[in-house]
C-alpha cells in the first residue's frame, strides 16, 4: 500500500488531485474507510521513510538516511589505483570528493566465472558516505542566506481585482449557509448511522467540489455566500445552543471554531479563483447564534482588503438580497412560519414593490418542504447535509434525504436552476467494513 500512498501523495502534491479525491481512491483500491487527513498523515511518513533496498555480500544496495548520510555496497571491477585512493574511489563511486567524505568504507575480493569459463576479478566496496559540511566565512554565509531567500520566498504581491471577462454579469450563483451542525457527534448503534468532524468536512468540502463543477457551466458572475444556519452544532462552552439545549459533540468548542474557521477560509479562497465578485452575508442559526456571528465577523476582517468581497453590515434574522428582479429573502426560520411569510411584504415594502420573482429560503427542520401561498412569494426550506443524532432519531424526525442545494438566479429571467448535492448516511453496513465514508 506504500507505493498506492506515494502516488496519490505526489498526484495532491502536483496539485492534480485533492486529498479528499486521494482518499476516495484509495479506499476504492483497498476496501479501506481512511479520511483524507488519514491519508495525508501516511504520505507524510511513507515520503520521510528512508529508502532501503536489499542486500547481501554479492549484490548492491544504497540507502540514503534523513541526515544525509549514505551506506551502499556497489560491485566494481579490480583497480588497483583507484583502491588506494579514497578521492578518486570517491568520483569512481559518483560522489563529488569535495562535497563527501567517508565515514567508513570496507573491501572484499571475490571472483565471478562468466559464460566465457574465464575468470573476473571483483570487489564488494561496501561503504558509508556523509556530505561535508563547511563552515563559511560571513560574507559567504549571508550570500547564501540571500540565495536561499531569492529562491523560496516570493514577495507578497496584492490580490488584484482582475475580472473574468467570460462571466455572465446577470448570473448570481446563490449558496445558503451550509446547515453542517460541525462538531455533532452520532453512532450508527444509536440511530443507525454516523456522523462526527471527519464526515462534516468531507462533506463540506464535495459540496465544494460540486459547486466549482457547476460553476464552470455556469459561469455565474457573482455568488451569494451565506454563513450561518447552524453551521456549528452548539454555542457555548457547555456544549448547548444558544437558548442552552445539550448537545452530543465530538469537538471542544474552541478547537470546533478553529476548525469551521479555516474551513471557510478554504471555501472562500476557492470562490475567488472563480468568480468576479463574492457578496458574503450572515443567516443566524438557533444552534449557533453567537458563533456564526463570530464566524462572520472574522472572515470580515480576514478579507477586510479584498476588492472582489463585500460583507453587509447588517446583522438582522430575517434579510433581503436584490439580483436585478429578483428578491431573495432568507433566514434560519425556526420561528412561526406563517407570520414570517406574512411580514416580508411589510418589513421590505421596497424590495417587495421593485422585484418580480420572489423566493424565502429557510432551514431549520433539514428537509426541503416548498410552499406557495399565492402571496407573490414562494417559500422554500432547504435540506441540510448533517446526519441525524440520537434527540431527531428519538423523536422520530428521520428520512429526509440529506443534501445541500444551490440556486442559480438570472437578473432578468428570475430562478433559472436548482443544483441538488445529496449524500448517503454512513450505515452500519459501513461501518462494519472500518467506517468507510461517503463515496461519490
Amino acid at each position: 500500500m506504500k507505493d498506492l500512498i506515494n502516488e496519490l501523495g505526489e498526484k495532491v502534491k502536483n496539485k492534480e488531485l485533492s486529498w479528499f479525491q486521494a482518499a476516495q481512491i484509495y479506499n476504492s483500491r483497498t476496501g479501506e474507510g481512511l479520511s483524507s487527513e488519514a491519508i495525508r498523515k501516511r504520505y507524510k511518513r511513507v515520503s520521510e521513510m528512508p529508502y532501503t533496498a536489499p542486500c547481501d555480500t554479492t549484490s548492491e544496495f544504497e540507502t540514503q538516511f534523513n541526515d544525509g548520510t549514505i551506506e551502499a555496497q556497489k560491485i566494481i571491477e579490480y583497480n588497483k589505483e583507484i583502491l588506494g585512493d579514497k578521492r578518486k574511489l570517491l568520483k569512481f563511486l559518483g560522489y563529488e570528493p569535495s562535497q563527501w567524505e567517508f565515514v567508513y568504507l570496507t573491501t572484499s575480493l571475490w571472483q565471478q566465472h562468466t559464460k566465457e569459463q574465464t575468470t573476473k576479478q571483483l570487489y564488494a566496496v561496501k561503504y558509508k558516505v556523509k556530505p561535508i559540511i563547511k563552515e563559511l566565512e560571513l560574507g559567504e554565509a549571508l550570500q547564501e542566506a540571500i540565495d536561499v531567500f531569492k529562491k523560496e520566498i516570493k514577495p507578497y504581491k496584492r490580490i488584484q481585482n482582475k475580472q473574468n471577462e467570460e462571466l455572465d454579469p446577470n448570473k448570481l450563483l446563490e449558496l445558503t449557509g451550509i446547515e453542517l451542525h460541525l462538531g455533532k457527534m452520532a453512532w450508527v448503534g444509536d440511530t443507525g448511522q454516523s456522523y462526527d468532524k471527519n464526515i462534516a468536512q468531507d462533506r463540506f468540502y464535495y459540496i465544494l467540489d460540486k459547486v466549482i463543477e457547476q460553476q464552470q457551466i455556469e459561469k455565474c458572475n457573482t455568488c451569494l455566500l451565506c454563513i450561518g444556519n447552524d453551521f456549528f452544532n452548539s454555542d457555548t462552552i457547555n456544549a448547548t445552543t444558544t437558548k442552552g439545549t445539550p448537545q452530543t459533540n465530538d469537538l471542544r468548542w474552541k478547537k470546533m471554531f478553529n476548525l469551521g474557521l479555516e474551513m471557510y477560509v478554504k471555501m472562500i479562497n476557492t470562490l475567488l479563483e472563480n468568480f468576479n465578485h463574492i457578496d458574503i452575508r450572515l443567516q443566524s442559526g438557533n444552534h449557533d447564534m453567537m458563533s456564526s456571528f463570530y464566524l462572520y465577523i472574522a472572515l470580515s476582517c480576514f478579507y477586510k482588503d479584498n476588492p472582489k468581497i463585500e460583507f453587509s453590515t447588517n446583522y438582522k434574522e430575517v434579510q433581503c438580497y436584490e439580483w436585478g428582479k429578483c428578491a431573495i429573502f432568507y433566514s434560519h426560520g425556526e420561528g412561526n412560519l406563517k407570520r414570517l411569510i406574512k411580514s416580508i411584504p411589510a418589513e421590505f415594502y421596497k424590495e417587495w414593490g421593485s422585484s418580480i420573482y420572489r423566493e424565502l429560503h429557510l432551514g431549520h427542520l433539514h428537509k426541503e418542504v416548498v410552499v406557495d401561498d399565492e402571496s407573490g412569494m414562494i417559500t422554500r426550506r432547504v435540506g441540510s447535509p448533517t446526519g441525524t443524532d440520537q434527540w431527531h432519531y428519538e423523536e422520530r424526525y428521520i428520512g429526509a434525504t440529506q443534501k445541500y442545494q444551490t440556486f442559480v438566479w438570472n437578473k432578468e429571467l428570475g430562478l433559472e436552476s436548482i443544483k441538488y448535492i445529496n449524500f448517503e448516511p454512513t450505515s452500519e453496513l459501513k461501518l462494519v467494513r472500518k467506517d468507510k465514508r461517503w463515496k461519490k
